[in-house]
């Protein structure tokens, strides 16, 4: 009787309700996933970029990982040195939030924040990994799985210099797993590539199979010195086909000198269309920062910052959500074994069409709305009036609405990801940078 007398669900709470179920049943699977991977007493991470949008989300969904992993950890998050005391501070402050132990290996986790320069030829890089073995003991093998999330994107004073060097970061990075290998052989490395959908089309390419973009499509028209835009399309796409080119290189030199079945760097690449979403809420003792990306910097926070005040319009984007492009790097660190062909351990993060602007920007207003019935003691200064739509882009090669590329099937079934709908992330990111987090 209560149940039929219940009130009835909205859409939205529909929606919610399935998200937190599927949640809960991924976070099983990565779980099992991590058991049944290795034999090893440890789990090493290395986050590259870790004070940025995306590197944030995974470093803190790996630190929320840590009591339930059967294994310690060490969490090694790698920053730009201005950065590394404000964000030892960030992280100590959720470890504590989370009732981890940051401090000793002994415990749970380790949570070390280290500099990282990603144009000194891997030597923090270096300096890292061998501080992450050096806590877990040099004869305790165990994995190590580096997520290379550092890229600069947006304008910049010269951006054919930015593209080589986003181009010669991934290549050092790399050739410094290669250095390792040889040195421990007994921890096997695996490579996390966040690429791009950049890497995938340039603007206006036209799919290979003439309807939609899949794994095997790559950018092949973006060039250096056109613009900001196109030379750093140009820099995910080559960075990418590099990382593939060397791991190919190095695996081929092992398998001359192991012979068959030795050493091996893995390697899995994630495509993310543009991503947004709420960043991760703020650790205790910390709330009161500039807001709540404070240490982070992100342009796709700045974009929507300047949707809600009606500095630009708002746009159509083929989007994903932060969140569930966190929980993809985990699984693809996660992976009990990579499939054999490179196209295979290639996967495009996005939902698989366009919101038109026009519902992006009420999805927008109504997390504005919802931020400022939860405000208590005042309301939020945003004029809703003001938020501007571009209404003259219809889409690139594939139109507004139409399906844009091949996703959600890989994603759920080898990842175990569903990504959310669009309208749920903008929601849940303007209530966020307004009021509070949605995580």
């Amino acid at each position: 009787r209560q149940y039929c007398k219940s009130k009835t669900k909205t859409k939205d709470e529909t929606g919610r309700d399935y998200h937190s179920m599927m949640k809960a049943i991924r976070a099983l699977l990565l779980l099992l996933s991590l058991a049944l991977s290795t034999s090893a007493t440890a789990y090493i991470s290395v986050v590259t970029g870790a004070n940025g949008f995306v590197g944030r989300h995974v470093a803190y969904s790996l630190l929320r990982r840590s009591n339930e992993l059967p294994h310690p950890q060490v969490i090694v998050c790698l920053v730009r040195p201005d950065k590394v005391l404000y964000e030892e501070s960030y992280w100590n402050a959720h470890a504590a939030d989370m009732q981890l132990y940051s401090k000793n290996y002994d415990e749970n986790v380790c949570v070390k924040v280290m500099p990282y320069d990603m144009l000194d030829g891997g030597e923090t890089l270096n300096v890292a990994l061998e501080a992450a073995i050096e806590n877990v003991g040099r004869s305790n093998p165990c994995p190590i799985c580096v997520y290379h999330i550092a890229s600069v994107f947006g304008p910049t004073p010269d951006p054919i210099k930015t593209g080589k060097e986003n181009v010669r970061s991934t290549e050092d990075m790399v050739r410094t797993l290669d250095n390792l290998y040889r040195r421990h052989s007994n921890f096997k490395p695996r490579l996390v590539i966040t690429s791009s959908m950049a890497a995938v089309r340039a603007t206006d390419q036209t799919p290979l199979n003439g309807k939609y973009y899949t794994r095997k499509d790559w950018n092949t028209l973006s060039k250096l010195g056109e613009n900001w835009g196109s030379c750093y399309q140009w820099s995910k796409a080559e960075s990418e086909r590099r990382a593939w080119e060397l791991v190919k290189v190095c695996n081929e030199k092992y398998a001359r000198e192991d012979g068959k079945g030795g050493r091996e760097i893995e390697m899995v690449s994630l495509c993310p269309s543009f991503v947004f979403g709420p960043p991760p809420p703020m650790p205790t003792g910390m709330e009161d920062a500039s807001n709540m990306s404070a240490g982070s910097c992100s342009y796709s926070l700045t974009l929507i910052n300047q949707w809600l005040a009606g500095d630009s319009p708002v746009q159509s984007r083929l989007c994903a959500d932060v969140r569930d492009v966190a929980r993809a790097h985990l699984a693809a660190g996660a992976l009990k074994s990579l499939p054999g062909k490179k196209a295979d351990r290639r996967y495009i993060l996005s939902t698989e069409q366009r919101l038109s602007s026009e519902l992006t920007a009420q999805a927008l207003i109504r997390g504005v709305e919802r931020a400022q019935k939860s405000r208590s003691g005042g309301s939020i200064n945003i004029d809703t009036s003001k938020i501007a739509c571009d209404t003259q882009f219809t889409g690139g090669a594939i139109k507004i609405g139409e399906r844009e590329v091949e996703a959600a099937e890989r994603l759920e079934r080898c990842l175990g990801v569903i990504c959310r709908p669009v309208e749920e992330t903008m929601q849940d990111m303007a209530e966020a940078l307004l009021f509070g987090d949605a995580y």
